[in-house]
């Protein structure tokens, strides 16, 4: 009789864990489109203001100006003639902005996302509110740097030229037993100038190769073939 009463006690408690599992297990799926929606904004904002810092601190360190990127040349009129970009000082400044990206981002093991409790109600009168419950985040990236340039009208016989740095973070967050990639580009101005009189009526664009690093691609912007 009384083993009886210590089996039929058993089962009790673990149907009482096993329905507790369950509740958990529920909410816990229920939660994860919050804990996610959260932690994606977080890594957003992380990956953005680290691509931010990385050109702010290589651009200042190598104190770079417009005549380091690019050069022009005159003609005997005074007029613009062509337009250079040291190609190896493009390629240095986009391994380095790209090593500074991940080492920013690698400093921190993990990251921390708070969701107040309220929110995962998911109702618009309680978002917000409650008591903040902590996640652990990690956050693997791969930066990827590029350099365009653009120009635009500043007045008569006045041309801005403007060259940026393009970065694309591509990576994943894990948070919560879930994993999610992630996405992110940005850009800044790394030099620009005004060039002041006539602009050439053609520019030339060398693209390298990926393969051997030489010329693989050019083109010729604004030639008249005759």
């Amino acid at each position: 009789m009384q083993k009886r009463r210590k089996n039929s006690l058993k089962i009790k408690i673990i149907a009482i864990l096993l329905c507790i599992t369950v509740l958990l297990s529920v909410c816990y799926f229920k939660m994860q489109p919050v804990i996610m929606r959260f932690a994606v904004s977080v890594a957003e904002t992380i990956m953005l203001n680290s691509a931010n810092e990385a050109v702010i601190k290589i651009l200042e360190e190598n104190n770079v100006t417009y005549s380091d990127i690019a050069r022009l040349s005159l003609n005997d009129n005074g007029y613009v003639s062509s337009l250079e970009i040291d190609v190896y000082e493009i390629n240095n400044l986009k391994s380095r902005i790209s090593n500074e990206t991940a080492r920013i981002i690698e400093e921190k093991e993990y990251f921390e996302v708070s969701i107040p409790i309220g929110t995962f109600l998911g109702n618009t009168y309680t978002a917000g509110f409650g008591p903040k419950v902590k996640f652990k985040m990690q956050l693997t990236t791969t930066a990827f740097v590029d350099f365009s340039h653009e120009f635009r009208s500043a007045g008569i016989n006045q041309v801005l030229h403007i060259i940026n740095v393009d970065i694309n973070i591509g990576g994943s967050l894990i948070i919560a037993g879930f994993n999610r990639g992630i996405n992110v580009k940005t850009s800044a101005i790394a030099a620009q100038t005004v060039i002041v009189g006539a602009t050439p009526d053609a520019f030339t664009n060398v693209i390298e190769s990926e393969k051997d690093n030489t010329g693989g691609l050019i083109n010729d912007y604004g030639a008249i073939v005759e």
